[in-house]
């Protein structure tokens, strides 16, 4: 009678508690969509500061390029503007959903558009004189500022709009905190009930299990089957472990076997070439011995060029040889050097103009263009300017060999060499300001197979003899070192795109000390 008691009593409290739990989710539920709905209300400020920002951007930038477009005439600059109108439409036409609740933004919002509709004709009659006219008309019009006006008011408006939504997204901040703290008290409420209840369950389930004697013998049987299972499992993992080092160690040698065969290949095709030459000179030698020991001057003279490109053969080979030992030295070694301000621009179209090289009949005429933002005006990039200088020249000068290389074998008038180098300012992942800078090329590309290896040491594409594979493998410990990144893909033409990123106004002793290190330590070894 008494065990019959207790399960009716144990199956009442859980009906209880099952209640219980239902009511709890429901109280939690409901405080936490209030919560979310508090949440998103505070993020609508946030979404219109964005979206004003962005459209007075996109008028920036399209007067930047209208700019750009009357001092250069160059027809490039006027993609950035040719789309502003659809772009800004878009921004306007977003922003009036995201006011939409709020009255005072709502009056604002015809004085918005008319400011961007105002500046954009402003801009279109520009192009308009410039187009009949010529561009001295067009530059009149511009020296009379009242662009700049127009701009100066449009400023005005979207900052009146950024200050109404940094108080709105300051009353929404109070009332999250209340939502946030009603959404406390509600969950520490229902989970104190719950756990009275679960406690009461709890005794009543431990005075049941009191009377099942013969089931707590089973369970006990259970635990120990169970007990001998883990002690299986537990040996079972630590051979996995055993193995995993294993793995770790095969994967170590065979990393410096690769190392091992890179270096042995790099100095083989020298080496060979300088004990061919030698062997001739010195043969060239001996029979020049044996002319002038027969008075015969004229052959020994006809073999003197002979033995004279055969030494310089050596002494070339010799150079190359001594070329890749230097290269992986410096790789190993890292760079070293004081950190001070970069000017980017500068080391761009240095590296630009040595990364072309020479054009001669051997080499087909490359367009290398470097098109750097003005908002990099002024920006502090603080680095070793050797090693940024080496990078950059690494990266131009493999996408100029890569265009010049289908430029051999693909001669035809449609195909024009190209190489484009931009900079721009930017933020990564982490929020940082960064130089953002892409070489882009119109070569053969990087192939799907190519482009996991790419940064690995003594990987190359390249001929025998044309590369130590070793460029890009530097220039990716030098971008790392200064605490950027450098990936590779393709190009909006199909051919090879580099992107290097590096942080701006990185004065920090303690970030500039790992970037030293990271430099110094850069080592011989697969990524």
């Amino acid at each position: 009678m008494a065990t019959l008691f207790q399960r009716v009593s144990l199956v009442a409290g859980g009906i209880v508690l099952l209640l219980a739990v239902i009511v709890s989710a429901m109280v939690v539920a409901k405080s936490i969509d209030e919560l979310d709905r508090s949440f998103d209300n505070a993020e609508r400020p946030n979404q219109v500061s964005r979206t004003l920002i962005r459209l007075l951007l996109s008028v920036s930038e399209a007067e930047t390029a209208q700019r750009g477009f009357l001092l250069t005439g160059e027809a490039s600059y006027l993609e950035p503007y040719e789309g502003t109108r659809a772009t800004t439409d878009s921004l306007l036409a977003h922003l009036d959903s995201l006011v939409s609740w709020n009255g005072l933004q709502v009056e604002r919002m015809p004085g918005l558009r008319g400011a961007v509709g105002d500046k954009l004709d402003e801009m279109n009659e520009t192009l308009r004189l410039y187009r009949t006219d010529g561009r001295e008309s067009a530059l009149a019009l511009v020296k009379t500022e009242q662009g700049a006006v127009i701009m100066d008011g449009l400023r005005l408006r979207v900052a009146e709009m950024l200050e109404e939504a940094r108080r709105v997204r300051g009353m929404w901040a109070t009332r999250v905190q209340d939502a946030r703290r009603r959404a406390f008290i509600a969950t520490a409420v229902t989970n104190l009930v719950l756990l009275v209840l679960i406690l009461a369950g709890g005794w009543m389930l431990r005075r049941f299990l009191q009377t099942r004697e013969k089931a707590a013998a089973d369970l006990a049987r259970s635990n120990e089957r169970l007990s001998h299972a883990v002690a299986e499992r537990e040996a079972a993992l630590a051979h996995v472990q055993a193995m995993q080092g294993q793995l770790v160690q095969q994967e170590k040698l065979a990393g410096l076997g690769r190392l091992t065969a890179g270096v042995a290949h790099e100095l083989k095709n020298p080496l060979n070439f300088v004990n061919n030459f030698a062997q001739l000179a010195e043969e060239l030698a001996g029979e020049a011995q044996t002319a002038l020991e027969a008075g015969d001057i004229d052959e020994v003279r006809a073999l003197l060029p002979d033995l004279r490109l055969n030494t310089t053969k050596v002494s070339e080979h010799g150079r190359r040889a001594d070329e890749i030992v230097q290269t992986m030295l410096v790789h190993a070694r890292g760079v070293s050097g004081e950190r001070q301000a970069v000017d980017l621009a500068e080391v761009l179209h240095r590296a630009a103009t040595q990364g072309v090289g020479p054009e001669d009949a051997e080499h087909h005429a490359v367009d290398v263009t470097c098109d750097i933002d003005a908002g990099l005006d002024g920006a502090e990039l603080i680095g070793i300017p050797t090693a940024l200088s080496r990078m950059f020249l690494n990266l131009i000068e493999n996408a100029v060999h890569a265009v010049r290389e289908r430029a051999g074998y693909e001669v035809t008038e449609a195909y024009a060499p190209r190489v484009r180098v931009i900079a721009r300012r930017g933020r990564d992942r982490m929020g940082r300001d960064v130089a953002v800078v892409t070489i882009a090329d119109n070569g053969a590309g990087i192939s799907d197979t190519a482009l996991p290896r790419i940064f690995e040491p003594f990987y190359t594409t390249k001929a025998p003899g044309q590369g130590t594979g070793l460029g890009l493998s530097l220039a990716y410990d030098i971008a790392v070192g200064h605490g950027g990144t450098l990936a590779a893909g393709r190009s909006e033409w199909e051919g090879a795109l580099m992107t290097v990123t590096l942080p701006l106004g990185s004065t920090d002793e303690g970030a500039a000390a790992e970037g030293d290190a990271a430099l110094d330590g850069a080592a011989l070894t697969d990524r």
